[in-house]
């Protein structure tokens, strides 16, 4: 239909709606709802910060050779290759657990850590050809969910109700081997007071003993008898250097006169009350302020290698390590009840602000302030009991936010908005409620999140899935989610995420429970942009698959601002194909009120080609005069990235009468 200058009072005249920005997707509201810029679908999608809509990039396997033992050598995986790299079932039934390990002696040198059934192999990050295994102490495995860390050095493997793992970054590269923590009964430090033992010179201290002491550099001592010395009993001195033959001698600075031959009496901290304790075998823990904190569920006893390990039938407590010591956890000082009186248990810790420690608990959220310095002077405070964590691994921080998965959906939090918790704040999932209320609440527990690229990824099992099989990706420059990113296969899952940032590398990479490992987002543009290729499978060969991205994009529905009926007569969309490759993609509107959809065929019929390679296109169609409320555009790409910079939806009002539409 023509435009005119002027329109009379019978005729029709023709409006435009459409959007110019993509930016987030909201799925709460109705279509008719929804603000420009807004859309009612973006799966597998990105909105970048020029406004426009593109699909993701493919997730790429780097990884999935994990051999009997030795380094694995991983074979480069090519589209057209016909035998992937394999996987010893008989080694590795599962992955179970995975984090980042960067090497301690090379700043640049960083490693995806997997720890199977038997052993942990480590990947590196910038050759994934590159790996290498470490072994499980002998007679030892991980046949269940664990949590792998670095702290003080070490890699630590911790297994619910079992001995921790430990490797101290040592022989990489010929046969490295875990071995167990300290564990068994905790024998109290002694107390080395033999006569002449202490000489201080230049503010070093020598301490001698006539046998073999157990004390350790990195180990803090202090003076309970300072004799003729002007040492001080109330500080803790750091021993810095120790020998291990006669005569057998420790020593630690301190601001003290000279003197030799004077009689101390020094050793490392003695517990009061229930006394010290090791490790008590957590099913997880952090690295916070120089301190291991972890859930303390278990009491440890008997002897090394063999100990007795007990459940407290405690869910609500937690305790930390003495500074840099894995070994030493005072059962009095060091150890908080959290959710006292409460039918309440601890999901997740979270550093915040140097001195503060958040507790997330299942149905609350609490407070430890002071955790820098003597743990015997911190208060624990109950921020709330409306709001608790569901997924421990969905804690991020971000900035000066906290990000975390509830009952309520997703919360974006600042340490200020803690008090605001309780019945006030608005989950940041409030937009994409419908996709959250998919989330499948017996398994929700397993849910992974991470912050990267200016995003929060957060993998969860949706619908009736009992693993990670899809990605809610939240856009801080957008300040809104922009995509529910998910793999064509009901084999997918992802149990962790790991993000590389060593050199020039800046990669976010997913852990499958079936070994591999695929970086997201990172394909280059090349003919294959439009597919996943992802490790499936342990079988031997190991199956790594290459998938479509079923991407989708569908607008808002466009409605002139008024209820009036309407006829939409044609539509416009600005295109731009990815580099190095074509682009196409079927076109549909879906009416309302009537009820109907239209297929406008795809780019290529209407266009008569494909989206050239890096170039950008107006296509303009016809709808077909079809009558409606509102008219809603769905882009669904088959071949290609095609980035969509703009809709146009050209109507015109009908129908002012009384009846209703049919």
């Amino acid at each position: 239909m023509p435009r005119y200058a002027s329109y009379g009072r019978l005729d029709s005249q023709l409006v435009d709606d459409g959007d110019t920005a993509f930016v987030r997707l909201n799925q709460r509201l109705r279509p008719d709802q929804l603000k420009p810029g807004e859309v009612a679908v973006s799966q597998n999608g990105r909105m970048d910060v020029d406004g426009a809509w593109q699909t993701r990039k493919g997730y790429r396997n780097v990884f999935g050779n994990i051999a009997n033992s030795g380094s694995a050598l991983v074979i480069p995986f090519n589209l057209n290759d016909s035998s992937p790299p394999s996987i010893n079932d008989a080694a590795v039934a599962a992955i179970y657990g995975t984090c980042l390990y960067s090497d301690p002696n090379t700043a640049s040198t960083e490693y995806v850590v997997l720890a199977t059934t038997s052993k942990a192999v480590l990947v590196k990050t910038s050759d994934t050809s590159v790996s290498y295994n470490i072994n499980y102490p002998a007679g030892h495995t991980v046949d269940s969910t664990c949590e792998v860390i670095q702290a003080f050095n070490y890699l630590f493997v911790f297994r619910n109700g079992q001995v921790a793992f430990q490797w101290d970054g040592s022989n990489l590269t010929t046969t490295p081997v875990f071995t167990l923590v300290a564990n068994g009964a905790y024998t109290q430090p002694l107390v080395y007071d033999d006569p002449s033992n202490c000489g201080i010179s230049e503010g070093v201290v020598t301490i001698t003993t006539p046998l073999a002491h157990d004390v350790a550099v990195g180990d803090s001592v202090t003076v309970s008898d300072k004799g003729s010395t002007d040492l001080n009993p109330l500080t803790e001195y750091r021993v810095y250097e120790v020998t291990t033959s006669s005569p057998y001698t420790f020593k630690f600075k301190a601001d003290a006169a000279n003197v030799a031959g004077a009689t101390v009496a020094v050793g490392k901290r003695q517990s009061i009350g229930l006394g010290f304790t090791h490790m008590p075998t957590p099913p997880w823990a952090i690295y916070h302020q120089r301190r291991l904190w972890m859930p303390f569920n278990y009491t440890i006893t008997g002897s090394s290698g063999s100990p007795t390990i007990t459940s407290r039938n405690v869910k609500d407590e937690i305790i930390a390590s003495d500074i840099l010591d894995q070994d030493t956890y005072d059962q009095i000082q060091n150890q908080f009840k959290i959710a006292s009186g409460s039918a309440d248990f601890i999901v997740g810790l979270q550093p915040f602000a140097e001195d503060n420690l958040i507790v997330f608990a299942r149905n609350s959220i609490h407070l430890i302030r002071g955790v820098g310095a003597d743990l015997g002077n911190c208060t624990v405070q109950e921020i709330t009991r409306e709001v608790g964590c569901v997924a421990r691994k969905s804690i991020v921080q971000v900035g000066n936010q906290i990000m975390f998965l509830s009952d309520n959906g997703v919360y974006a939090i600042n340490f200020d908005e803690l008090y605001n918790l309780r019945g006030a704040s608005v989950p940041l999932s409030e937009p994409i409620n419908p996709l959250v209320g998919r989330i499948n609440r017996s398994y929700a527990s397993g849910a992974v999140g991470i912050y990267h690229d200016n995003r929060y990824y957060l993998a969860v099992p949706l619908d009736s899935s009992t693993v990670n099989n899809a990605v809610l990706v939240y856009n801080f420059l957008n300040q809104g989610w922009e995509s529910i990113d998910l793999i064509d296969s009901a084999n997918w899952n992802i149990i962790g995420f790991v993000r590389s940032g060593a050199g020039t590398t800046n990669r976010l990479h997913t852990v499958s429970k079936e070994g591999g490992i695929h970086m997201i987002d990172e394909v280059g543009t090349r003919d294959d942009d439009y597919y996943d290729t992802v490790c499936l499978s342990l079988s031997s060969p190991a199956t790594v698959t290459t998938l479509d991205i079923d991407s989708i994009l569908t607008t808002r529905q466009y409605t002139y601002s008024t209820m009036d009926r309407k006829r939409f007569n044609s539509y416009e969309l600005h295109l731009e194909s990815a580099i190095n490759v074509e682009s196409n993609a079927d076109l549909s509107m879906e009416m309302e009120n009537p009820d109907s959809t239209v297929d406008l065929s795809d780019i290529y019929s209407v266009y008569g080609n494909y989206v050239p390679s890096a170039e950008d296109l107006s296509l303009r169609g016809r709808i077909g005069n079809k009558r409606g409320y509102g008219a809603q555009l769905t882009v669904t790409p088959t071949r290609g990235r095609p980035k969509v910079r703009a809709v146009k939806i050209t109507g015109a009002l009908q129908n002012g009468g009384t009846t209703s539409a049919e």
